[in-house]
């Protein structure tokens, strides 16, 4: 069973038609080529990710930008300039032994930015530093919908557009402070109480220890770490906030008793690449520690792009 944690990133299009220049030109008068980056000319988007117990199908408007993704039927996420919509379909067997759609659960995430709540925010290109969440709940039949205060989170980012603090908007709340390297990978999240008697202090992180020289899946998707808030499990985090793609990641949190931090899992990743270098299949190799028993489970995913 997975443990959640928690219930951008660059659009590299460009056209390399200029590279062809003018091919009756004397070679003696040719300039050289213009450096191009190769991330650039070789940038893929994931169509669609398999894995059990369903397909999760991604899709973009002219642009790229990401604009839904969905897992069969029952979960669709729509994605506007400024808004994110979360719905999870629920159904039932009518008399007829057919699956009937009964009710549907929305959490719709509104980004802005700080001081700025009247301003729409377009998260294809500028990262936002507020987000206020709200449910809302609609039954089928009666055609209600009734909805329910979520709350609102803020967050600073660094100058790539990534988050280094996510921040809960009541003072007793939390904040997720985050780290990452040279090459604009996160290495570290850590989660941090403000309230109880640890207040201020760790009580658990996600570290990843060593990662590939190859793309991640959504590396070329611009605003994905938005598009695919709250990040629930380790390899959400590293899909959202990393360039690359991990080896290694490893979850602690703070034991009390021992006055120590604790490993209670450690994912090992291993991957098929295509030959753009973004992963095809990625095997994620699970243990979970507790003070008894360790258990392994093996989780793979099977991407294909556009």
């Amino acid at each position: 069973m997975k443990t959640s944690i928690k219930s951008t990133v660059y659009l590299l299009a460009t056209c390399s038609i200029l590279l062809l220049g003018n091919c009756k030109k004397n070679l003696g008068s040719l300039k050289p080529p213009p450096t191009v980056d190769s991330a650039i000319v070789n940038a893929m988007y994931p169509a669609s990710v398999t894995t059990y117990p369903g397909e999760t199908k991604y899709e973009y408007d002219k642009d790229n930008h990401l604009v839904n993704y969905s897992r069969d039927s029952t979960v669709i996420v729509n994605i506007g300039a400024n808004q994110v919509d979360q719905n999870v379909n629920e159904y039932t067997t009518n008399s007829n032994g057919q699956s009937v759609l009964y009710h549907v659960s929305t959490t719709s995430f509104v980004y802005n930015m700080v001081g700025q709540p009247n301003t729409s925010v377009n998260i294809y290109n500028t990262a936002p530093t507020q987000v206020t969440y709200t449910y809302f709940d609609k039954d089928i039949k009666s055609g209600i919908t009734q909805s329910r205060p979520g709350g609102q989170l803020q967050f600073e980012n660094n100058k790539d557009g990534l988050p280094v603090k996510e921040i809960s908007s009541d003072g007793g709340g939390y904040n997720y402070d985050f780290t990452y390297d040279s090459n604009g990978n996160m290495q570290k999240v850590e989660f941090v109480h403000l309230s109880g008697p640890r207040a201020g202090a760790v009580y658990g992180r996600v570290t990843i220890t060593s990662l590939d020289d190859k793309h991640s899946p959504f590396s070329a998707v611009k605003g994905y770490w938005v598009a695919s808030f709250p990040q629930s499990y380790q390899s959400d985090y590293a899909l959202a906030f990393c360039k690359n793609n991990p080896k290694q990641i490893i979850s602690e949190s703070y034991d009390t008793t021992k006055g120590a931090f604790v490993v209670y899992q450690q994912d090992d990743f291993s991957y098929v690449y295509n030959d753009k270098g973004y992963p095809t299949q990625i095997i994620i190799n699970t243990t979970y520690y507790n003070a008894t028993t360790t258990q392994g489970v093996v989780t793979t995913y099977n991407y294909t792009y556009k």
